[in-house]
């Protein structure tokens, strides 16, 4: 069958509301883009034929549950494939595949998974997603990773194995966040962090991932912090703390209880501040939170 042929079989599929389209064993070469419109569809048979790329619209097939690629020269599958989550059965089996993509892990409701006879070397970690997978065929296919000893060994072996590398790989990613570095010089940070990933990646024989976020790189000038700000600071409290012996001279607070209270509040943050380090940096939140408390403080005292 032509691509025309093949679009008046579909078409006159669809005008059936037929569900299963057979289309294995039909000379086809090419498809349609068209049966991306199919929509209604759950089960479609390419096996046995000489298709060797499979159209962009059969993503839009989201009601498919299975999918049979059998016996053609296909080589890779489209991007968005994982747009077909309801998948139960996939059969890529006696194709030219060297890969399988990582989305694979997104058909949480594949149960059966036939890629056997391919060109398959490596397989993802994703895999490990399918927790409701039920058959693995991986049969005569060049793969290392995982290593054919595991393969032989079947389904639980073949996860069991890609569970653990998935772990390894985690434990080996890094997450930094960056605060207050400025937006022009972030991009030499981030080609630094790739020359150093790459020296460790020679010297352990494996990458580590950097996870790098940039936070608030406006940060000191939002919050105006200098050289001065610790004996800033000590002024307010001093400031603060004369205020209170003035008033409670002139009779202004109600009780000593009060006049405690204020005093006390003043002494526990100077006690606070004489705890701050050289570094400013390491003390941000506390300056935050101090010069909250202060100015509450000094409102109240206003008012």
């Amino acid at each position: 069958m032509n691509k025309s042929e093949v679009l008046q079989f579909i078409i006159k599929a669809r005008q059936k509301k037929i569900k299963e389209l057979d289309l294995s064993n039909k000379g086809i070469t090419e498809l349609p883009d068209e049966l991306g419109n199919f929509t209604e569809l759950k089960s479609l048979n390419l096996s046995y034929n000489n298709i060797t790329v499979l159209p962009q619209s059969i993503c839009n097939l989201i009601n498919l549950k299975k999918l049979l690629l059998t016996r053609n020269n296909i080589t890779k599958l489209p991007v968005g494939i994982c747009n077909l989550l309801q998948l139960e059965i996939l059969d890529l089996s006696y194709n030219s595949f060297v890969k399988i993509p990582s989305e694979i892990g997104q058909f949480s409701n594949l149960s059966f998974f036939d890629a056997s006879f391919c060109e398959l070397r490596t397989l993802p970690l994703s895999l490990t997603d399918l927790i409701g997978l039920k058959t693995l065929n991986l049969e005569e296919n060049p793969l290392v990773f995982p290593p054919q000893k595991v393969i032989k060994r079947g389904l639980y072996a073949v996860m069991h194995y890609l569970t653990l590398e998935k772990r390894k790989k985690e434990a080996s990613r890094v997450m930094m966040q960056i605060f207050n570095m400025p937006e022009k010089i972030q991009a030499a940070f981030r080609q630094y962090i790739k020359y150093f990933n790459q020296m460790v990646s020679k010297a352990n024989h494996k990458d580590v991932v950097f996870d790098i976020n940039f936070i608030n790189q406006d940060f000191y000038q939002e919050m105006d912090i200098n050289s001065e700000v610790e004996s800033y600071l000590y002024d307010i409290m001093q400031y603060i703390q004369e205020k209170v012996v003035a008033i409670k001279h002139t009779g202004g607070l109600d009780n000593d209880i009060t006049s405690v209270y204020y005093e006390s509040r003043i002494s526990e943050l100077k006690t606070r501040l004489s705890q701050f380090n050289s570094s400013l940096d390491d003390k941000i939140e506390d300056i935050k939170k101090i010069k909250k408390e202060i100015k509450g403080l000094h409102d109240s005292l206003e008012d």
